[in-house]
């Protein structure tokens, strides 16, 4: 019978499972619900584990482990009960479990060293050395997240607010009018905090074109955006040892669909870093299973003789 393994990026509006022999070829995938453990703990372990057990029916192998990268992870805590929880539910395959950010480092480096960039709903900046693990913010939309699809947006609200106050022209005012059908300005704080971190974020693709397009306000939100970034990865890079690993993936749909903030931000970089070679990852984040080499894989161990 045949060897192969699963990795699952599990994510707040679903879960993927994708298994991969060992040569790394895609023999399957099953997709089920979210995944996110921080806000319903159950049901992402349940949809986690359901998309699993669906991939593994189709496969007629021998599934000798299971990388699960899961959003939330790090704020539930305690990796390894989880994962041994997986198992359990899962005919007890050594399973491992990590953030689903370190997942998405696994499969953009393709397990070299260096650095992987997200910038999305939030971002963060993870760093690989040697086996060792850095990680500059994804502290969340309230503490950080600078430069992710959130961050531009309300950037470009707090200006958009400015201006109005002040009863001075702006293109940011004009826009916010428009794609949020309102009056006036007034009504953009309560509408502002009606929405989701993943809502807010959406519009980011707005103060893009709008910069795109020329507007000076927009491109100033964007370049400061960029800043922040570039301010995250160097406090990355600066923190590696001797000889520095100068690559550096990009990820995340800010940074994939975004030509004018990523360059903005590799400029700033290469000032300082001008080794550093810059390029966006594409592909699923579950082929992070492929370059995982941690031996620390957990599979349930019942408490009764």
């Amino acid at each position: 019978m045949f060897k192969y393994m699963i990795g699952i990026d599990a994510g707040g509006t679903h879960s993927t499972a994708i298994a991969y022999d060992e040569q790394g070829k895609e023999l399957g995938r099953a997709e089920s619900g979210p995944g996110q453990i921080n806000n319903d703990y159950n049901l992402g372990i349940k949809n986690i584990t359901v998309a699993i057990n669906e991939l593994r029916n189709k496969i007629d192998g021998d599934c000798i482990k299971i990388l699960a990268g899961i959003a939330g992870l790090s704020v539930v805590g305690n990796a390894p009960e989880v994962a041994a929880t997986i198992s359990s539910m899962v005919g007890n395959i050594p399973t491992r479990a990590i953030t689903d950010s370190l997942l998405a480092l696994y499969n953009g480096l393709e397990g070299t060293d260096g650095a992987l960039v997200i910038a999305g709903t939030g971002s963060v900046v993870n760093g690989r050395q040697n086996g060792s693990l850095i990680t500059v913010g994804g502290y969340g939309s309230l503490l950080g997240d600078e430069g992710s699809g959130y961050a531009i947006t309300k950037a470009a609200l707090v200006t958009a607010l400015s201006k109005w106050d002040q009863r001075q022209p702006s293109s940011l005012i004009d826009l916010f009018i428009k794609i949020w059908n309102l009056d006036n300005m007034n009504d953009a704080p309560a509408k502002f905090y009606t929405m989701t971190s993943p809502q807010v974020a959406s519009y980011a693709v707005e103060i893009a074109k709008l910069a795109d397009s020329g507007d000076a306000e927009a491109r100033d939100i964007i370049q400061e955006q960029a800043h922040l970034l570039a301010r995250d990865i160097l406090m990355c890079l600066d923190r590696y040892q001797d000889p520095k690993p100068m690559r550096i993936a990009l990820t995340g749909s800010v940074l994939s669909n975004n030509a004018m903030i990523r360059s903005f931000m590799e400029d700033e970089v290469k000032e300082q870093y001008p080794d550093a070679v810059f390029s966006v990852s594409n592909g699923e984040n579950a082929r992070g299973v492929i370059y995982d080499k941690s031996k620390d894989y957990r599979y349930f161990t019942s408490s009764k003789n």
